[in-house]
């Protein structure tokens, strides 16, 4: 029997995360046809963010933090020698950082949906693939993807996940959601 905590830490099956990433893929198409760069920003990162979970689940490769994610990233440019998923990656993430700062319009953010939907393509591909054999890789490139490894393997608690779980007057004492001087009266 599970246990909720564990029930909550399981992740999907690769292709759950490779459908979200679609989905995610459409809406930003829409949200851009609709004028709102700023929701396209944030589903074109979710649809990344989805489909290198999708590679790193099929993998046992953590994945449950943003620098979990980038670690992926990173991993996979340097496996497939392939140094444009870095800068790709990059883009990916200033979109995120779009969201909330408002600095990207429809024009700017159209070309990396493109860069978007082929990056998830070569995703997906990967999910179905298997990976090359450690031997095919050169010393130095061992080197660079066992570092990599090691943030991609290294075992995560609970607590680090999550952290302590609040209960009763823990709950009562923390601060309040809105600044005081926002709250009704």
């Amino acid at each position: 029997m599970t246990t909720p905590t564990e029930q909550r830490l399981r992740p999907s099956p690769p292709f759950r995360y490779l459908d979200l990433s679609r989905e995610h893929l459409e809406k930003a198409a829409a949200s851009l046809d609709g004028g709102d760069a700023l929701q396209a920003s944030e589903d074109i990162w979710c649809a990344v963010a989805n489909a290198l979970k999708a590679v790193a689940q099929q993998r046992g490769w953590n994945h449950r933090f943003h620098n979990h994610l980038r670690a992926v990233a990173y991993y996979l440019a340097d496996e497939r020698s392939r140094p444009d998923w870095n800068a790709a990656f990059r883009s990916f993430e200033s979109l995120h950082t779009n969201y909330y700062e408002h600095q990207d319009f429809v024009a700017d953010v159209r070309p990396v949906l493109t860069l978007a939907q082929e990056f998830c393509r070569e995703m997906e591909q990967l999910v179905a693939a298997a990976p090359p054999s450690w031997e095919s890789f050169t010393p130095e490139q061992q080197q660079v993807l066992t570092h990599r490894l090691r943030e991609l393997t290294r075992q995560l608690s609970d607590r680090a996940a999550f952290g302590d779980e609040l209960t009763g007057t823990d709950l009562d004492g923390l601060p309040p959601v809105k600044p005081p001087h926002t709250r009704d009266a």
